[in-house]
């Protein structure tokens, strides 16, 4: 299978990739207008409408997976006993087909149309909206605003954290220690720890950018801001966004410790010395420590982990739909993807899910053959990528960005591998790193 021909060749990479550039690309602005937890389920009919004038589309067969899955979500919807809880299953079904498309789209859109390379930029820019916003979370903490959304919308919506969340904006998410003037930085997301999510999820697009800029000056840019990242990281107090980008450098060094890229690997043990170096020289070692040694709401989480098992119990097969609310006002199901499927969906759910990612991993790790045309640099990073989103998922929801990150990475990993050894491919235009 190879993907279809685009149609209009002549488009401009940064025309061809307008799902990405809306759904990413763009979203200090839509946080800025309240909308940004609703801009991919916005995005389902025009991605929709563009595959279906498609002459042709292909997907891998390992993407049934992910369409069973989609099935057994509608399955599960037979669970749901209240509007609030169709609600979370409309908004997070809505996320999950809009994840889903944008991997068609982006397999489906030729390379010539759409090169990897650019791909890959458009990523590492999203990289740097991340940690632009997390470093003025850290400058301007007590920022927030009214949204024109949120300034139209009734009050009785409102009502509901969630719904208010979502309309709401602010530069970080107030003090976490007495002893510590650090605020939780989370522009331009709703949520802390959606900025960690998509921080580490990111990152390795981040990384992988610095062998296709343009220009000396990008790339210098590129790298002061993988740099200067290591500061609104740990001021996130983030774990889960220091274990999953951890967890996603070490695996990285590890494949390429196997002999793919002996410059490559030296480039990331220098970046390892250098923010242990500044963890060392500067008070963030400290802040890390204090933050290690101070699990607060990790009694919060183990209540809820115990209540959705407790729920998996009496309801295995097809879950609930969504979240349930349990005693105290908790929602358990959240604080982690795989909770979130386990409780809404059931084992099968879960199964179906992390089949596909497991799936897309495994598709991702393949060594191209020799003389291959694909671009294995790509691909590489695509697979650190895919593997820290499983690293995040029994605690991070990977909605909304997380999922939308991996679907990317998995179709450019996959469209690289199917391009046909007997179709010429152009070299994608790449620096080296050292």
């Amino acid at each position: 299978m190879t993907p279809a021909a685009g149609v209009g060749r002549r488009r401009s990479p940064l025309v061809a990739a307008w799902p990405i550039v809306l759904g990413l690309i763009l979203i200090p602005l839509w946080w800025a207008l309240g909308i940004s937890g609703v801009t991919l389920p916005l995005l389902v009919l025009p991605m929709t409408a563009a595959l279906i004038l498609r002459r042709r589309l292909t997907a891998p067969r390992g993407f049934g997976l992910y369409l069973l899955f989609l099935v057994w979500c509608a399955f599960s919807a037979t669970r749901i006993s209240d509007p609030r809880q169709g609600f979370s299953l409309a908004y997070r079904g809505s996320l999950y087909v809009a994840a889903g498309l944008l991997f068609l789209y982006v397999l489906n859109t030729d390379r010539q149309v759409l090169p990897p390379g650019s791909v890959v930029r458009l990523m590492a820019v999203f990289f740097g909206i991340v940690v632009v916003g997390g470093l003025i979370g850290m400058v301007l903490p007590n920022v927030s605003f009214t949204t024109p959304v949120r300034s139209y919308l009734p009050v009785k919506f409102l009502k509901d954290s969630f719904v208010s969340d979502l309309v709401s904006a602010s530069t970080s998410s107030g003090r976490a220690f007495a002893a510590y003037p650090i605020y939780r930085p989370k522009a331009p997301f709703i949520y802390a720890n959606e900025w960690g999510a998509a921080f580490a999820m990111s990152l390795p697009f981040g990384i992988a950018g610095l062998a296709y800029v343009r220009s000396k000056f990008t790339r210098d840019l590129l790298v002061m801001l993988l740099i200067a990242s290591v500061f609104p990281l740990v001021f996130s107090l983030n774990r889960g966004a220091w274990l999953s980008a951890a967890a996603g450098m070490f695996y990285a060094t590890l494949r390429l410790a196997r002999g793919r890229n002996a410059q490559l690997l030296k480039a990331l043990a220098l970046g390892a010395l250098v923010v242990g170096a500044i963890a060392f020289v500067t008070p963030l070692g400290e802040i890390v420590q204090t933050r290690l040694t101070n699990g607060y709401g990790d009694a919060h989480r183990a209540l809820l982990y115990r209540e959705s098992l407790d729920l998996v119990r009496q309801s295995p097969i097809l879950g609930y739909g969504a979240p349930v609310l349990v005693e105290g006002n908790l929602s358990a199901g959240t604080h982690g993807q795989l909770w979130t499927i386990l409780v809404g969906q059931g084992v099968p759910g879960l199964v179906l899910f992390v089949g596909w990612v497991g799936w897309a991993l495994w598709s991702a790790a393949k060594r191209l053959p020799a003389g291959h045309p694909g671009d294995p640099n790509v691909r590489f990073w695509a697979e650190v990528a895919i593997f820290t989103a499983i690293v995040q998922m029994p605690y991070y929801d990977l909605l909304p960005w997380g999922l939308s990150i991996a679907m990317i990475a998995a179709a450019l990993a996959w469209r690289e591998l199917m391009i046909p050894t007997s179709v010429p491919v152009r070299a994608p235009r790449r620096r080296r790193l050292t």
